[in-house]
């Protein structure tokens, strides 16, 4: 991921505007096609004002990086400027006598991704710059404040650059980077589950969304294995079906999206393929993400784009609904199961379609129709929330009463009991094929690319070990949450954290109904389809989105979809009591106790939920309470909020 020009400012200063012209001009050639001299001729002026604002800075130690590509957004950083320890992101629009919106959204995300991504970016404090050479002169700003190493974006004109770069070098406090080795540094972006959707809809694998770390070659193992097995399923003529597990976060999802859309087996090679899942919000989302692209990008009608989006990505209960007749053969011979461990059992089997069939066996008799198959099962752990969800168990029995299956997993996931209900002491007993495949287990997390621990300081909290929780907080470089005990002070967080593309949003618990005393409205409904795209995809300034800070989201209808920064409202239907958990529901007019041992654990997995959504951040807001109300008791809040910090979270304050 090498800029296509690094120097030292004086080399820079030293190699004539043409020659450096040259270079650009071929590695772009090389790379990309496009209106060439209108590139050029914009490079000419951009080299010309950088040589000019360089000559009259005190820029001999400084190193200077031209066109450094960022893949997760497909495209290039004009300039970036190493000064001292700050990073100058500068970009630059030639001819613009305007700063826009749009142009200085631009410019905050790279520096953002540079921050998040780049490796020798990581920990350095980081300027965005905008460069309209025709606007007319604009004041600098008093002083720069950062919020998470990023300032806000400076505007400037051609004339002002030398004054914006001597300002930038006042905020230096430490020794000079080295350009070679920050012109070396790994970039690995980690894309939202939307953003890789429309990346893979469009033809990518997950090799070109860009990571280049170890994570990235885990997920490249697993995505080529899964194609490995679909292939022989294929060219043997048999029935296998493959269990991919890992820790909310970890990547699952992005793999059954590559094979569906990318991979061998999927639709480059024209096999119909498609991935089902049961969370509709996630399902609509998607389809509304991607149609969009693709109506966009390949300038189809929305209707198609449309089509094509839902071939691709369908419900469950849609799919076994259409081949409920013994004589219906679906024209997928890949499918993929998201989140296959919330299957559902018998009774609802029953409720739903009429049949006494587990969702597994009802897939497992519909793809046995054909000659051969490829059941991709996604499976993470802890994220039941639904009564009937019988969990792994319900694929064991399946299993075990199907025949010509084959059943691929990792001996990890098999030896973890808890997450697997069951699995192999039901299906060991029984003449059930199984082959371990220990790269369908994935141990990274790719959601909470900030915070790698996050996922296991989220288990050690609800599990109610505070004090592992603590020691593993205390391995973060980041802590793991932030809490408040005022909303306002949240929101205000949020907002300063709503730059470029990044996405905030409020969370809350559909069991924490007296949230709406503390001014917090309930979620919309799982039903309520459109408010839910809406929420997910309009940007800023639409109050419809997530970023306008109105409306939570309940488990039931962000799980598997991700922001970037979260807000969860923690209502008093989990409280901490006797040092545990004690999941609650509102019985109105007073909270009762959960006895059920599954509905208790709902509870617990629907706070799992809703602390694994934010990829860069969290922060709680865990209200204050009201002692003339019975149903919002403050000591029920202090206990919440006490062991939030007990457990490494930190004081937003």
């Amino acid at each position: 991921m090498k800029s296509y020009l690094a120097a030292s400012v004086p080399d820079f200063l030293n190699q004539s505007t043409e020659d450096i012209v040259g270079r650009l001009a071929i590695r772009v050639g090389s790379e990309h096609s496009g209106n060439e001299t209108q590139q050029i001729r914009a490079w000419r002026i951009q080299i010309e004002l950088l040589k000019e604002a360089l000559r009259n800075t005190d820029s001999k130690r400084w190193g200077i990086l031209l066109e450094l590509p960022l893949l997760r957004l497909g495209r290039r950083i004009d300039t970036i400027i190493l000064i001292d320890d700050v990073v100058a992101c500068v970009e630059f629009k030639i001819g613009a006598a305007t700063f826009t919106g749009a142009d200085v959204d631009q410019a905050v995300d790279y520096a953002l991704c540079l921050r998040d991504f780049h490796a020798a970016s990581h920990g350095k404090r980081i300027v965005p710059v905008l460069c309209s050479d025709q606007a007319r002169t604009t004041q600098l700003p008093e002083s720069v404040d950062f919020i998470d190493d990023v300032s806000p974006c400076i505007r400037t004109n051609g004339e002002g650059l030398p004054q914006v770069l001597q300002a930038i070098a006042g905020l230096s406090e430490g020794d000079q980077m080295n350009w070679q080795a920050y012109d070396a540094a790994t970039y690995s972006p980690t894309p939202d589950i939307v953003t890789a959707a429309r990346s893979l809809y469009s033809g990518h694998s997950v090799k070109e969304i860009g990571r280049a770390d170890a994570t990235a070659e885990a997920l490249e193992r697993t995505a080529n294995r899964l194609k490995e097995i679909a292939e022989e399923a294929r060219r043997d003529q048999k029935k296998v079906v493959c269990f991919v597990t890992g820790e909310p976060g970890s990547g699952k999802t992005l793999l059954g999206l590559d094979l569906v859309f990318s991979g061998t087996a999927g639709r480059v090679a024209e096999e119909p393929a498609a991935l089902l899942s049961g969370n509709r919000p996630l399902v609509f989302v998607l389809q509304a993400a991607i149609a969009e692209d693709a109506r966009q990008r390949e300038g189809i009608k929305a209707d198609e784009a449309k089509r094509r989006a839902q071939q691709a990505l369908q419900t469950l209960l849609g799919y076994l609904k259409d081949h409920a007749d013994a004589d219906a053969h679906p024209p997928e011979n890949v499918i993929v199961f998201d989140e296959a461990q919330r299957a559902w059992d018998a009774d609802t089997g029953l409720k739903l379609l009429g049949r006494a069939k587990s969702e597994p066996e009802l897939f497992m008799e519909i793809m046995g129709r054909l000659p051969w198959a490829c059941l991709v099962c996604l499976v993470g752990s802890g994220q039941e929330i639904n009564r009937g969800e019988g969990g792994l168990a319900l694929w064991g029995e399946a299993l075990a009463k199907s025949e010509d299956w084959t059943a691929f997993i990792s001996d990890k996931a098999l030896a973890a009991r808890e997450g697997l209900l069951g699995f192999f002491d039901i299906a060991s007993g029984a003449d059930v094929p199984l082959v371990n495949a220990p790269d369908l287990h994935l141990n990274s997390n790719l959601r909470a690319y900030r915070n790698n621990l996050h996922g296991d300081w989220v288990a050690a909290l609800l599990d109610g070990d505070i004090d592992q929780a603590r020691d593993i907080a205390g391995e973060m470089e980041h802590a793991p949450a932030l809490v408040t005990r005022d909303l306002s002070e949240l929101k205000a967080w949020l907002k300063a954290r709503r730059r470029g593309d990044q996405r905030v949003g409020l969370l809350a618990s559909s069991g924490a109904t007296r949230l709406v005393a503390e001014g917090i409205p309930p979620s919309p409904r799982s039903d309520d389809l459109g408010t839910v795209v809406h929420w997910f995809l309009k940007p800023v300034g639409d109050f419809r989105s997530s970023n306008a800070l109105e409306t939570p989201l309940s488990e039931f209808v962000c799980q598997g979809l991700e922001i970037d920064y979260a807000g969860l409202c923690w209502g008093n239907d989990l409280i901490w009591e006797n040092q545990d958990w004690v999941p609650r529901k509102m019985r109105a007019p007073k909270w009762q106790l959960i006895k059920k041992e599954d509905a208790r654990q709902y509870r617990v997995n629907t706070y799992r939920v809703l602390l694994t959504r934010g990829r860069a951040g969290t922060v709680i807001y865990v209200p204050v309470g009201d002692e003339t109300d019975s149903t919002r008791n403050p000591k029920d809040f202090d206990g919440v909020f006490d062991v939030l910090l007990a457990s490494g979270c930190r004081h937003l304050s």
